[in-house]
Formats: C-alpha cells, sequence, structure tokens
C-alpha cells in the first residue's frame, strides 16, 4: 500500500509575493486559475516567444505589460504602470516558473505511478527482483554467432 500521497491538493490558497518598493503584491498560483485563464497564460506566453523572435518591440512591451499585470492580485494601476519593462518581465518569468514548479510536480506524480504500477504483476502483487535465473526459453538449435550484416 502506498505511504504518500500520488497528489496532494489543498483548497488553501497560499499566494507567493513579490515586493514593489516595499510593498507586498500577491501573485494569482496555479490553483486559482480557472482553464479559461490558464489557457490565455499559455497562449499569452507563445505570444511573447513569438514576438521575441521578431523585432516589434512596442507588440512585445504590449504583451508582457498584460501578462504581468494579470498574474498580480490587487495592485493599483499607479504602481503597476511605474514598473519599467524590464520589471514586468521579471514579474512574468517569476510566475511562469511558479507555474513550471507546478507541472514538474504533477509529471513527478504521474511518473512515480507508472514506476510503481510497473513494479506489480497482473495479480497486484509486487514482482521479485531477488532471482537471477532468466526467464527467456533456451534455445533448442541454430548458432550462437553472430550473423554477418547483409
Amino acid at each position: 500500500m502506498a505511504k504518500d500521497p500520488i497528489l496532494d491538493l489543498s483548497t488553501l490558497i497560499d499566494r507567493p509575493f513579490i515586493n514593489i518598493d516595499d510593498t507586498r503584491y500577491e501573485l494569482f498560483t496555479a490553483d486559482e486559475l480557472s482553464i479559461a485563464d490558464s489557457h490565455w497564460f499559455s497562449a499569452k506566453g507563445a505570444e511573447i516567444e513569438k514576438l521575441a523572435a521578431g523585432d516589434d518591440d512596442q507588440a512585445m512591451d504590449i504583451a508582457v505589460s498584460e501578462l504581468a499585470e494579470r498574474c498580480l492580485v490587487n495592485c493599483p494601476q499607479e504602481v503597476f504602470d511605474g514598473l519599467s519593462g524590464t520589471q514586468k518581465l521579471a514579474i512574468t518569468e517569476v510566475f511562469t516558473r511558479l507555474l513550471l514548479q507546478r507541472k514538474a510536480r504533477q509529471a513527478g506524480a504521474i511518473a512515480k505511478l507508472i514506476l510503481d504500477n510497473q513494479k506489480k504483476t497482473p495479480t497486484g502483487a509486487k514482482s521479485s527482483h531477488g532471482s537471477s535465473v532468466s526467464s527467456a526459453a533456451l534455445r533448442t538449435g541454430g548458432s550462437s554467432k553472430p550473423r554477418p550484416h547483409s
């Protein structure tokens, strides 16, 4: 029987935060996002990557600003408007890393589940790794010499 949960979910929100001019501003967490919000963030991130490869700096600044603003919880507009483009980009990078950490935890949980299931026999019992006897069929004829490639 499993000792640890395969997935640990909580309905209590513990938001990460950043400081802007010594004032705390919270970031949304991945668990708070709706499916539509998650899709919006993914699409906006892809748009920024595409814009970064081009030379439309104004469009990229606008996209980064939109993304950064949606990451923050209740940040006054005048505070947000005082941030530089580089600072807004830093907010989006921190937020993206937080989302990726969550996805990595989920991927780890899935990988653990798969590995745990591979260690079990069809009856649910764990397979034995103690035997060194091969379960492969014995050769009944033919040569064991390697064949030349044709």
